[in-house]
C-alpha cells in the first residue's frame, strides 16, 4: 500500500512539472503570438502607407504630365504666333519697300 501511494504521488509531481512546464510553454507562445500580430501591424501599416505614398507619387505624375502638355501647347501656340507676326512684318517691309532697299544697299 505504501508503494503504491508513493508512485501516486510520485505520478502525480510529475504530473505537476509537467503542467508547470506546458504552462510555462503557453505562456511562451502567447507571448510569441502577440509579439507576430504586432509585426504584422506594423507591416500592415507600413504597406498602407507606401501604398499612399505611391499614389501621391503617380497623381504628380500624372499633373506634372498633364502640365507639361499644357506647356507644349502654349510654346506651340507662342510659335506659331511669332512666325504670323514675323509673316506680318516681312509682308509689311516689303510692301513699304524697305527689304528690298535693305538688300540693296
Amino acid at each position: 500500500m505504501q508503494a503504491e501511494l508513493e508512485a501516486v504521488q510520485a505520478a502525480c509531481e510529475k504530473a505537476d512539472s509537467q503542467a508547470a512546464m506546458l504552462t510555462k510553454q503557453v505562456a511562451n507562445m502567447e507571448s510569441q503570438l502577440a509579439e507576430a500580430q504586432e509585426n504584422v501591424q506594423d507591416e500592415t501599416r507600413q504597406k498602407l502607407a507606401a501604398l499612399s505614398r505611391q499614389r501621391q507619387a503617380e497623381e504628380e505624375v500624372a499633373n506634372l504630365k498633364e502640365q507639361l502638355e499644357e506647356d507644349e501647347e502654349s510654346q506651340k501656340q507662342l510659335e506659331n504666333k511669332i512666325s504670323f507676326l514675323t509673316l506680318q512684318v516681312c509682308l509689311h517691309c516689303v510692301g513699304d519697300g524697305r527689304w528690298l532697299n535693305a538688300n540693296t544697299d
